[in-house]
This record gives structure tokens, C-alpha cells and sequence, in this order.
């Protein structure tokens, strides 16, 4: 009897997945796409790529190609260097962070595609290391517009599954073969199979293809054994049966296999010099022969592989701990002392616990973390190698933090699991309690689980150090605003922080006093912050946390000033999981400014990163912000959904000073639908102590909004009240945001006689670098001087608030406005802002043109391709009426607030 082998182009019982296969291909002249094939180990997936390939190749793509590897996984962007080395990408191109790889990824790709389409095929994208797999999802969820196509296969096991589905690639589940098309194929790979035979295997194979070829095979030599053990898992049938055929082959045919099989580089200059070692004697390349005769390895004078990973498990599997063990221990002899795979070798050698090797491979964690790659497995085998228990301990939540930065929230959930049974010193327990309510339960970890902090500071700085202790000050800070501490709760803090041997002027040191004390600290950061925002020294993720403390003491303008500085340098350089959370504290600056058409972009944007950076945290943040932002752009409908949305998961979370965004958000709606009672009642609990969405510092972002509602409906003996009430905070805190509010207040609830005089003076004096609020007091102004019966003078503070209120994009703001001008007797409307056609990524592309940057620039900035700004642009032209960038850029620099008299 003989075995015939089917050829890729032969594939039996698989139209419909070639269909979507050659649809993608097709669609080449159009744009690209990306498509997972997953799927059980012999299904078929690489069978079907096999043929996509070849298809490609015929009419005349490029196809580029890299096979996952087991051993690889602990090695940063191996995948990528193998897949892109012939394509002019060279090893510096992956240095960095991760999204800056990423994007050299896909300017490399879209650069090859003006030129001839490419195919991307990743073979076992299981095995992939996760920063590669990172790279290529992100690069696949943005080929729409250039005329790229990634095709990958997968395993259907629960962690292939996990990263599938937080990759949000589109995908193909390849099912098992139909009954029909099984019996067809068996029919073609063994045409002489008995009747009986042919049952059995039809039935042991249910439906997989390889296994079914490996099953005849099986019986047509009447080797029954395994035919007979239906009782195990299909896949480990077909483990058993690749390693019997490798059983049978020469020793130094097994031993060349085993290296191979656990190294993650197929070159076979280094296999053979491993395998050499192992075995005590030379081994040569030609060693291979018999094991490529029975169809386990693929090879040739330079590279080895395998035919199916299944053979390369198997290998593994039969081989042994103690022999396995060998292998790894000769590739780290032959390996350089700077390949941090040598490391992972020896780790893998290692036999029992060595500190040397731990204290080496949490090094290599640490580097591969600093070039934005994922260093976690290595640090929590560095960890598992530490004799000292405390030691082990202190890895172990070192590897919960670093899997709650990447996301990766099975492996945090496993690591916290092992920390709690591991032997923790007070700081290590500590902080494992703070990531495991932040970031697994999803509960408000305020000053009442971080109640301690001044004595874990202190504990902190003896054991590690101020460095260390500062870094963890860093992460728990922002917590102490949004949690209503009281004064008791900071006075311990405040004299910890100050025993840290750190300069005063240390941004880190000022953001966090901003942050835990801004009324009592409030002059004092200030004082700094201005300092600080003029000095060069200072770096991106510098300026976003003197951002944040800025955003605490209520300096609104300055905030928005260095978030923007910060946001271009980490643009440039990274860090780009720092970059969403400074979106996000430029979004809500935005909408403390009323800044409407900044506060959508960055919104966008900043939901959009987060979900990339897995920040699910500033994604909520950011969607309350958002809430606020479309209030005043007069969407009022999405913002009540977003609120509302918001207000569910803060509930949840047991988050309720945080419900204050969700209060400011509804208090905007309303003003912006002219219901001023119920934006009164909206905002009044952030003021009160005694409602769940109180907060003590927010209440000053709320005031301006508050102040406005009171006015439109008649409630200044209560608002003055409110203002005398927060006039000693506002005094020792120096806040910005409360003298401008106090201003406001002060002239809109002023009798007659000295009503004026305020006006001019806070115009003059108080609210200068604050658009909005300007605005919003000229409106008071000019309608108090409509109602003064002083028409004439009104009309040019009502004239100016309505185009500020559009230059802001407040449009329900500046409409009334202009209603109080056509009650002052001037004839106007409001002319429509073609600008207002656009969606938040259309506006940020139309205003970088504007700012003269070129597709290739936007491009880098925005982490998409030119080609698919060059597609936004297409869409944009039509929506404005316009034909060039020139009258794009005129049209996005032209004053707003054009008006037809």
C-alpha cells in the first residue's frame, strides 16, 4: 500500500475558507487586511496559508514569512528580526518602545506596498514572542488603506485564545473536515486502506487532517498501539506517534533534533556546535538526513526546521527533564555572554535554586522592559530561582506590577495568586494589596487602604532607597486627590515625603504634594511649577506629571501647556503607555478650558491608546471627561450616555469621588440645554460632604459651571453664600480656577451700583488667560447692561463672548449669546463651522496639515500609515468643499466665529 501526499494546492473540503482567503488578496487593489486563521493543532491552518501564499507569489506579491517558535517566546522582537530581515529593517529598528517598534513596522510595510503589494504570513503566531505579536496586531488593526494583508495562524487553546482576543484582529475559526471531505482525503493519501482500517482511522481522526495522514500511516504499517489509545487527546496521540518515528533514527540524528528542537534559532551552525557539546563528539549537519527521509525535519546548508510544530513538541516531550535540561545547558556554552538567550538557557538548565542566575535574568527582564518589550517571564523565573523567600516574594509582585502594565490580566491574576502564598516582607504585602484592588477587583483603593503610606514611605526609602520610595509615591498619589483625604490623613504624609532625600524642586516631588495637598502645598506648587515649566532639563513624562499638578491646584492654562509639551516629546520618543494617560489629562483640561475642539481630538485619541496600551482604567476616565466635552459642544444626548456609562463602572468600582466628572458632565448638559434648575441640582452634590459624588477639590473645577446655573436661575443668595463658604480654601490655596470663579461670582451677584466696576475688573484683572471664562462673564456682562436699557453698549461684550464661545466650539454657549444680541437690536446669525463636519480624527489630521506637517509626519504621530492619511484627507476635502492643502490649512487657521449681519 502506499501513501500519496497532497500538495497545498490539492486541499480538500476547505472552499469556504479559501474564499476569504482569496477575497483578502483581491481586495490588494484597494487596501489590505488582516486575517487569523485559528484553529486545533493539524486542522489545517498552515495548509491554507500555504496556499495563500503561493497564490500571492503567482501574481506577482511580495510574501513575507516567520514560523513562531517555543523557545523564542522569552526573546524581544526575534519574530519580527526573522520575519523583516530581508526587507532593509535593521535591529535598531526595534529598540525603544514598543509602539515606536510597531510603527517602524508599519511605515516599513507601507513604504514595500507603494511599490508591489505585500503578504505577511506568521506561522504558529502562538509561539510568537509578545512583543512581535504586539507589533504585528497593531499593525493589523490599521491596514485598511494600504495594500498590505497579514495572515497568521493560531492555536484554538485558551491562551492563544486570550491574546486572539485581545488582539481584535479578525478571525477565522478553521473547523475539523466535514465527514465527506475526511473520507475524500483518506481516500487520496491512502487509496488502499482496508475497509475496516479505513473506519477506524475516519473515527480516531474525527475530522483533523493530519492526523488523519498520520493515522494511515500508522496503519499501513499495522501499528495498532496507537490507533488503540482513543482515549488520550488527539494531540498527544500525534506527539506519540512523531516520537516513535524519531525513536527508531541514528543517536546523533536525536540529539542534533533535540537542540534544534529547543533552540529558538534555526541556523544550523549553532545547533550543530550545541549538539557537538552535548554529545561529547562532532555532529555535523548530515546528521539531519534520516530524520528529513522520515518527514520530521525540513532543512538545508543553512537552516533547520520542522514539518509540523507537533514534531518539535514531540521531541520535547520524549526527551526527558534531565536530558532537556542538557540541552538548554550546551546552547548556553556556545551562546555570547551578551545574548540574553544565553541567560534563558542557563535558567532553563538550572536544577535548583541559583541567585546568581535570578539576580541575571531579572536583569534581562529589566532590560528587555526598558526597550519596551515584555521581560515578564523572565522576571518570574528570576523569581522561582531566588533562595531567599523574601527575595522571591518581592520578584513575584515585581511580576504582578509588570503584568498589570501590560495587561495581561491572566498572568496577573496567577502571579497574585503566588504572591499571597509566598513570604512577603510589610512593603511587598503592601503594595500587592494596591495592584490587587486596582487592577483585578476593580475596587477604589482610596487613603482608607493607603492609609499607612507615611510609614510605608519611610520603610520603603531604608530598604530600597528615596529613588525607589519616590517611584512608589509616583503611582499611589493621583489616588490621595480623587479620594477626599482628610487632615489628618496628610499631615504624616506630608513630613514622610520631606524626610526622602530628594531635591524639593524634583517634579515627581512637587506633582505629588500638588496632588495629596493642593490647599495646604497649593502656593508652594505653584510657586514651583511655574519654575519648573521653564526649565530645558525637564522630560516628557516630567512635564505630564507637573500636568497632573497643575490640574491640582486648579493653573489651568499652565496645565494645558505642558500636557501639550509633554504629549509632542513622547510623541517623538516614547513612552507611549504614559502617552494615553497624558491624552487623557489634556482631554480633561480641555474641558476645564471649555476647549472643545482640542478636548474631542484628545479624547479620541486618548480612549483609543488607552485601549491599545490595555489602560482600561483611562479609558473610563477618559469617557466621563468625554462626557463633559460633548456638553458643551451641545451633544447633549452622548453626553448623558456617557455619564451614565461612566457613573455605572465608578459604582461599581466604589469610586464615588470620582463620581464628580460624572456630576460636572450632567451640570454642562443641562446648562447646554438651558435647563439651569436642574443643572443647579446636578452640580450641588459635588459641594456637599454629605452626597456620595462630594469632592473636596473637584468642587473648584465645578464652581465656574455652578456660579452660571445660579445666575440663569435666580439662585445668587444661595451662590454667594456657597462662595463665602470656599473663599478661605481658595485664599490659602492660591487656585487659579477659585479666584476666577470668586471673580465671576463676586460681579454677577453685585447690586446695580457696583455691578459694573466688578465686571471691568475681573475682565481686566482676574480672568485674562481664561477665553472661556471671560466669555462667559462678558455674556453676563452685556446682558446686565441689556437690562440696564444700555442696548448699544452691550452689544460689544455679547459680540465677543459669542465668537469666543465659537472659537471654543460651545456652540449651545454662543448661540445664546446671540439671541441676547438680537435683543439688544443687532440683526445676526450664526454662521455654520464647516469644521464641525469633521470627526475627531478627521479635525486632528485637518489641523495637523494646517500646522504644515507632512502625511509621513501625521502619520508617526497618530500611529496610522501616510497612505491612511492620505485616506482621511480624501474624505475631508469633500466634507469642507475644498481641493488643496493649502485652502485646508486657510480654513483651519481662519478666526472662527463668523457671523452673517
Amino acid at each position: 500500500m502506499s501513501i500519496v501526499l497532497v500538495t497545498p494546492h490539492a486541499l480538500v473540503g476547505r472552499d469556504a475558507e479559501l474564499r476569504d482567503l482569496m477575497a483578502l488578496l483581491d481586495g490588494l487593489k484597494e487596501g489590505g487586511g488582516a486575517l487569523v486563521l485559528s484553529g486545533a493543532a493539524g486542522v489545517g491552518k498552515s495548509a491554507l496559508l500555504g496556499v495563500a501564499a503561493a497564490e500571492a507569489a503567482v501574481r506577482g506579491v511580495r510574501v513575507l514569512t516567520a514560523t513562531g517558535v517555543a523557545a523564542e517566546a522569552q526573546v524581544p522582537y526575534e519574530g519580527l528580526r526573522r520575519l523583516l530581515a530581508g526587507v532593509g529593517f535593521g535591529p535598531g529598528d526595534l529598540e525603544g518602545e514598543p509602539f515606536r517598534a510597531a510603527m517602524a513596522v508599519l511605515h516599513r510595510l507601507s513604504a514595500l506596498a507603494v511599490d508591489m503589494p505585500v503578504v505577511v504570513v506568521v506561522e504558529d503566531a502562538h509561539w510568537l514572542d509578545e512583543p512581535s505579536w504586539e507589533a504585528l496586531a497593531f499593525v493589523g488593526r490599521r491596514l485598511r488603506s494600504d495594500a498590505v494583508v497579514l495572515l497568521a495562524t493560531l492555536r484554538d487553546d485558551a491562551d492563544a485564545q486570550a491574546r486572539l482576543a485581545a488582539s481584535g484582529l479578525p478571525t477565522l475559526t478553521v473547523p475539523p473536515l466535514t465527514d465527506q471531505a475526511a473520507a475524500e482525503l483518506l481516500a487520496r493519501v491512502a487509496p488502499d486502506l482496508g475497509i475496516a482500517l479505513r473506519a477506524r482511522v475516519l473515527a480516531e481522526a474525527a475530522g483533523n487532517p493530519l492526523a488523519l495522514m498520520e493515522f494511515a500511516a500508522l496503519a499501513s504499517r499495522q501499528d495498532q498501539e496507537l490507533l488503540a489509545s482513543s482515549r488520550l487527546p488527539l494531540t498527544e496521540r500525534l506527539e506519540r506517534a512523531f516520537a516513535q518515528a524519531l525513536a527508531v533514527l541514528p543517536e546523533e540524528t536525536r540529539i542534533l533534533a533535540l537542540v534544534a528542537a529547543v533552540n529558538e534559532d534555526d541556523a544550523i551552525e549553532e545547533n550543530t556546535r550545541a549538539a557537538s557539546l552535548l554529545a561529547g563528539a562532532p555532529i555535523e549537519g548530515a546528521a539531519l538526513v534520516p530524520a528529513i527521509r522520515a518527514g520530521l525535519v525540513v532543512a538545508d546548508a543553512v537552516r533547520v526546521g520542522f514539518r509540523h510544530p507537533l514534531i518539535r513538541s514531540a521531541i520535547v516531550q520524549a526527551a526527558g527533564g534531565d536530558r532537556l535540561r542538557d540541552a538548554h545547558a550546551a546552547l548556553a556554552a556556545v551562546l555570547a555572554d551578551d545574548d540574553d538567550r544565553r541567560i534563558w538557557h542557563r535558567a532553563a538548565a538550572a536544577t535548583s535554586y541559583d541567585d546568581d542566575i535570578a539576580a541575571s535574568l531579572a536583569a534581562a527582564a529589566m532590560r528587555a522592559n526598558a526597550r519596551g518589550a515584555s521581560g515578564l517571564e523572565a522576571l518570574e523565573r528570576a523569581a522561582y530561582l531566588s533562595a531567599d523567600p523574601a527575595r522571591r516574594g518581592a520578584r513575584l509582585v515585581d511580576a504582578a506590577i509588570m503584568a498589570m502594565d501590560l495587561g495581561d490580566r491572566a498572568a496577573l491574576e496567577r502571579l497574585v495568586g503566588r504572591a499571597e502564598d509566598a513570604d512577603l516582607a510589610p512593603i511587598d504585602r503592601s503594595r500587592l494589596a494596591y495592584i490587587r484592588g486596582i487592577a483585578l477587583h476593580y475596587v477604589w483603593t482610596g487613603v482608607d487602604r493607603l492609609s499607612d503610606l507615611a510609614g510605608f514611605l519611610d520603610e520603603m526609602r531604608a530598604r530600597d532607597g528615596s529613588a525607589i520610595a519616590l517611584r512608589w509615591l509616583a503611582t499611589v498619589s493621583m489616588r490621595w486627590f480623587f479620594s477626599n483625604p482628610t487632615q489628618d490623613d496628610r499631615a504624616p504624609l506630608l513630613a514622610a515625603i520631606e524626610r526622602l532625600d530628594v531635591p524639593p524642586d524634583h517634579p515627581q516631588i512637587v506633582t505629588s504634594l500638588a496632588l495629596i495637598a493642593p490647599v495646604e502645598r497649593g502656593r508652594q506648587s505653584l510657586s514651583r511649577l511655574d519654575a519648573l515649566s521653564r526649565a530645558s532639563w525637564v522630560s516628557p513624562p516630567d512635564l505630564q506629571q507637573l500636568g497632573m499638578a497643575a490640574n491640582a491646584v486648579g493653573v489651568f492654562p499652565l496645565g494645558a501647556r505642558l500636557y501639550a509639551e509633554a504629549i509632542a516629546g513622547m510623541r517623538a520618543r516614547g513612552p507611549f503607555g504614559l502617552l494615553a494617560q497624558a491624552l487623557v489629562g489634556q482631554a480633561t483640561l480641555a474641558a476645564r478650558l471649555a476647549d472643545t475642539r482640542l478636548g474631542i481630538v484628545a479624547a479620541a485619541e486618548a480612549r483609543a491608546l488607552a485601549m491599545e496600551t490595555r489602560q482600561p482604567q483611562w479609558m473610563l476616565t477618559v469617557d466621563a471627561v468625554s462626557a463633559e466635552i460633548h456638553a458643551l459642544r451641545g451633544d447633549t444626548s452622548t453626553a448623558r450616555d456617557l455619564a451614565a456609562q461612566a457613573e455605572r463602572a465608578f459604582l461599581s468600582a466604589g469610586a464615588h469621588p470620582m463620581l464628580a466628572l460624572v456630576q460636572l458632565a450632567r451640570g454642562a448638559a443641562e446648562l447646554a440645554d438651558g435647563s439651569y434648575d436642574a443643572a443647579w441640582d446636578a452640580l450641588r452634590p459635588i459641594f456637599d460632604p454629605t452626597e456620595i459624588s462630594y469632592n473636596q477639590y473637584m468642587r473648584l473645577w465645578a464652581l465656574p459651571h455652578l456660579a452660571e446655573a445660579a445666575l440663569l436661575s435666580g439662585r445668587q443668595e444661595k451662590l454667594r453664600a456657597l462662595a463665602d463658604e470656599l473663599a478661605p480654601i481658595i485664599e490659602e490655596s492660591g487656585s487659579p480656577i477659585g479666584h476666577v470663579a470668586l471673580a465671576y461670582v463676586k460681579a454677577v451677584t453685585a447690586p446695580d451700583e457696583t455691578a459694573e466696576e466688578l465686571f471691568t475688573r475681573a475682565l481686566r484683572d482676574d480672568l485674562v488667560g481664561w477665553p472661556f471664562e471671560r466669555a462667559r462673564l462678558r455674556h453676563a456682562w452685556g446682558a446686565w447692561l441689556r437690562r440696564q436699557r444700555r442696548p448699544a453698549e452691550a452689544r460689544t461684550p455679547l459680540r465677543a463672548a459669542a465668537e469666543a464661545f465659537d472659537a471654543h466650539g460651545a456652540v449651545p454657549w454662543s448661540e445664546r449669546a446671540l439671541r441676547e444680541l438680537r435683543a439688544s437690536g443687532e440683526r445676526i446669525r450664526r454662521k455654520h463651522d464647516t469644521r464641525d463636519r469633521l470627526t475627531a480624527q478627521e479635525l486632528q489630521i485637518a489641523q495637523l496639515v494646517a500646522d504644515g506637517l507632512t502625511n509621513r509626519d501625521i502619520g508617526q504621530r497618530l500611529f496610522v500609515s501616510p497612505r491612511t492619511v492620505s485616506t482621511h484627507l480624501s474624505r475631508i476635502f469633500p466634507k469642507l468643499g475644498i481641493t488643496t492643502r493649502g485652502e485646508l490649512s486657510r480654513l483651519m487657521t481662519a478666526r472662527a466665529g463668523d457671523y452673517i449681519i
